[in-house]
């Protein structure tokens, strides 16, 4: 599903796509949300989640993230990277509205139609890293994202570690990935722990049911 972007498993950047570089705003809403703070539920603040001592674990059906993500691969048109794009309830992919979505705003769609989690989980990826440590969710390895295991693992690469500023989140299954990046959009590739991936952080998010 790499076809889109020869060098998909290479890159430092995922979360760049080819052309012009990026504005300022749609880098701030792909790592903060569209309102700045993860546009989470009226009155919550990932800043006011007091820090959590349990371990966190989420029930993650499988077949309804992986149904959701071959609907936007073989959406006509096919749903592709858009920074900044998000995805609002009800929307289907390739049409509607939702014909782009960044990394963020897809784990966000993933999570809320896999998981019991409704709209608690938060968009941005900057802002869904801290809702994931505050809540109490195990970090990992970065080699933990190979393992053939029933674990859902989720991974954050931070904007300080690329050359864009644009951080990039994605899930992890059976060494694959549910994300979407920059120059393809929704797709899932090898978990190799090199390049990019080598230096995100790890935590495990659930287990498959």
């Amino acid at each position: 599903m790499d076809d889109l972007d020869p060098n998909a498993n290479n890159d430092l950047d995922p979360g760049k796509s080819p052309g012009p570089n990026p504005s300022r705003e749609d880098i701030v809403v792909a790592n903060f949300g569209i309102d700045g703070t993860g546009d989470l539920p009226p009155g919550e603040r990932v800043d006011d989640l007091p820090e959590a001592f349990a371990i966190a674990t989420t029930d993650f059906s499988i077949a309804k993230a992986k149904a959701f993500l071959e609907a936007c691969l073989n959406s006509n048109p096919r749903v592709t990277y858009g920074l900044g794009k998000k995805i609002s309830p009800g929307q289907q992919p390739g049409s509607g509205g939702f014909l782009q979505v960044d990394c963020s705003g897809f784990v966000r769609q993933t999570i809320r139609l896999a998981t019991n989690l409704g709209g608690t989980f938060p968009d941005g990826s900057v802002v869904q890293h801290e809702w994931v440590r505050k809540k109490g969710y195990a970090p990992d390895s970065v080699a933990s994202g190979a393992a053939s295991d029933n674990n859902i693992r989720i991974a954050f690469l931070s904007p300080s570690s690329t050359s864009s500023g644009i951080g990039h989140v994605v899930l992890l299954y059976r060494g694959m990935s549910f994300e979407s990046h920059g120059g393809v959009g929704p797709d899932s590739r090898p978990w190799t722990g090199a390049g990019w991936q080598a230096k995100t952080k790890v935590y495990v998010f659930g287990r498959a049911v």
